[in-house]
C-alpha cells in the first residue's frame, strides 16, 4: 500500500510538472505574440502632433480604400509640373506626422510626396495589425493613389519608396512586385521575421525549439507564417533598379546583420 501511494505520488507529481510545463510555455508564447502584435499604449501626447499647417507647407487630407475594404488616411503634398513622387512609409507603430521632417523636405525638393498611416494607426480605419503582412495591402493602396494623383495632373509618374523599419521592409516587398518602382530607399529593414523574432527570444534565453509553435500560434490566431515576411525572398527581384539600403551599427531592435544579408542576397 504505502509503494502503491508513493507511485500515486509520483505520477500526481509528474502529471503536476507536465502541466506546469506546459503552462509555462503557452505563457511564453502568448508573451511572444503580444510583443509582435500589441499596439502602443495611447497617450495624452496622441492626441496632438504637428501637422503641415504648423509648418504653412500647402497639402491636401485624402483618404484611399485598401483591397479589403479599409479607409486609410494620409496627407498629399503636391508638386506642380514634376512626375516624381514619393511614397514614404513609416515603421510599425508609426504614425504619418513621425515622417513631416522629411516628407516636406522632399516636397520642398520638387516631388510629390504622399505620407499615410496604416491600418489601425493614426487616423487609419481600426483593424488588427502585423508586422509587415496585412500592411501589404495598404501600400499597394498607397502606391496606387500617389501615381493616379500624379499621372491624372502630369500624364505620367515615376514613382519612389522610402521605408524605415518595418516601412523598409514593405518597400523591398512593394518594388519586388511592383516593376514600375523606380527606386527604393530602405533605412533598418529586417531580413527575415521568423528569424528576427527567433534572434529576440534567443536574447531573453528562450529556447529555439519554441519558434515552431510560435508560428503556428501566429498561423492560427493571426493568419499568416512568420516566415511569409522574407524579404530575402523579395530582394532579387529589385534588381536592376536602383537601391539603397542604410543601416546604424548599433540598432538594438534590427542588427546591422540584416542589411547585409540583403545585401549578400
Amino acid at each position: 500500500m504505502a509503494g502503491r501511494n508513493a507511485g500515486e505520488r509520483l505520477l500526481l507529481g509528474g502529471l503536476g510538472l507536465a502541466a506546469f510545463a506546459g503552462l509555462s510555455v503557452g505563457a511564453v508564447a502568448a508573451w511572444t505574440l503580444h510583443k509582435i502584435h500589441g499596439r502602443k499604449k495611447r497617450d495624452l501626447l496622441d492626441d496632438y502632433f504637428i501637422t503641415p499647417f504648423e509648418l504653412k507647407v500647402p497639402h491636401e487630407e485624402v483618404r484611399f480604400v485598401t483591397q479589403d475594404h479599409l479607409v486609410l488616411k494620409g496627407w498629399w503634398f503636391s508638386n506642380d509640373g514634376s512626375d516624381r513622387t514619393i511614397v514614404a512609409l513609416t515603421g510599425q507603430q508609426g504614425r504619418k506626422d513621425d515622417l513631416i521632417g522629411i516628407g516636406t523636405g522632399l516636397w520642398r525638393a520638387g516631388f510629390n510626396v504622399l505620407l499615410f498611416d496604416y491600418r489601425g494607426r493614426g487616423e487609419s480605419e481600426d483593424s488588427r495589425p502585423s508586422i509587415g503582412y496585412y500592411e501589404q495591402s495598404d501600400v499597394q493602396a498607397a502606391l496606387d493613389y500617389a501615381m493616379k494623383r500624379t499621372v491624372d495632373r502630369e500624364g505620367t509618374c515615376r514613382p519612389a519608396l522610402l521605408g524605415y523599419s518595418m516601412g523598409a521592409v514593405l518597400a523591398l516587398y512593394l518594388a519586388s512586385v511592383r516593376p514600375e518602382i523606380e527606386a527604393v530607399v530602405a533605412d533598418c529593414p529586417f531580413a527575415n521575421l521568423n528569424d528576427l523574432v527567433g534572434a529576440k527570444l534567443k536574447e531573453r534565453f528562450i529556447p529555439g525549439w519554441m519558434m515552431p509553435l510560435i508560428d503556428y500560434l501566429n498561423r492560427a490566431f493571426f493568419g499568416y507564417s512568420l516566415n511569409e515576411v522574407n524579404p530575402l525572398a523579395w530582394i532579387s527581384r529589385i534588381s536592376p533598379r536602383p537601391l539603397l539600403l542604410i543601416h546604424a551599427e548599433k540598432d538594438r531592435i534590427i542588427p546591422v546583420e540584416d542589411s547585409l544579408r540583403l545585401y549578400d542576397a
